[in-house]
């Protein structure tokens, strides 16, 4: 069994850790003593022994502390493809089948959207299944991704995409994209309407990791009818709730991180 000692060190490690995560970005020596509530010799030797482990970075420049490459490469860890995958899968078959309408999670590939896993129901000739790739600015789990991505990462990726005009309804003007994707954190939810294939329409949100940020898109679609889009995001409620389930499943508390609201 542990010392007390041990324990205790163990205890102001981890509580050092939460305020850095909690911050959402580098804070000085002042704030984190403050933050932490620890005496300052106290709070030295943490950060001291937090460097030492590379779980804690300081940065001369800037003379503040943030995470390390050991909690990065933590991170990774955590949100890898199969944990996503294995964290969904059941929620995604709940929907198809109490829904009846085509599910998928989906991720950023690049400037491409990965679907790691889908569920059919309605036979659409140009449905994406698991592996395929789409474009970002015309499908609901495209734009959700591309919203809630920093935004020098997203005006990188505006800058590549093209915006390829693939109906009448996709948008391809930067302005009104950038407008929508501001929605899009706004609502909670992102929607294509007729935008990738004439007769789809769909509604993505956010999974979230356990640090809040967007890691993945989970999504429905399915052909239009004469109600427009309604025909699909009258669900939308039900396809938040499986996104958080799936986020919960992931280490999500239901605090956003950094990367978790439109900046």
């Amino acid at each position: 069994m542990s010392k007390p000692s041990e324990s205790s060190i163990v205890s102001k490690c981890a509580r050092l850790m939460d305020v850095l995560s909690d911050a959402g970005g580098p804070l000085p020596y002042s704030e984190i003593v403050a933050r932490t509530g620890f005496a300052k010799s106290s709070c030295h030797r943490i950060l001291s022994v937090l460097q030492a482990e590379d779980m804690v970075l300081y940065d001369d420049l800037s003379r503040r502390y943030r995470a390390g490459g050991r909690i990065s490469r933590w991170k990774r860890g955590l949100t890898h493809p199969s944990d996503l995958q294995s964290a969904a899968v059941e929620e995604l078959k709940v929907l198809n089948r109490t829904l009846g309408l085509n599910v998928a999670l989906s991720v950023l590939d690049g400037d491409t959207l990965l679907y790691l896993l889908t569920e059919q129901d309605q036979a659409l000739r140009y449905a994406d299944r698991t592996g395929d790739h789409a474009p970002l600015h015309c499908t609901a789990g495209g734009k959700l991704l591309l919203a809630h991505v920093p935004s020098h990462r997203r005006e990188k990726l505006l800058a590549n995409l093209g915006l390829e005009k693939f109906t009448e309804h996709t948008i391809t003007d930067p302005t009104t994209l950038a407008e929508v994707l501001s929605g899009i954190v706004d609502t909670g939810y992102a929607v294509s309407d007729r935008e990738e294939f004439l007769r789809v329409v769909g509604v993505a949100t956010p999974v979230r990791d356990m640090q809040g940020r967007v890691v993945a898109a989970l999504s429905m679609w399915g052909f239009h009818a004469p109600a427009g889009q309604a025909q699909v995001t009258e669900h939308c409620a039900d396809l938040s709730k499986a996104a958080d389930r799936i986020s919960e499943r992931l280490g999500w508390t239901g605090q956003t991180g950094e990367w978790g609201t439109h900046d």
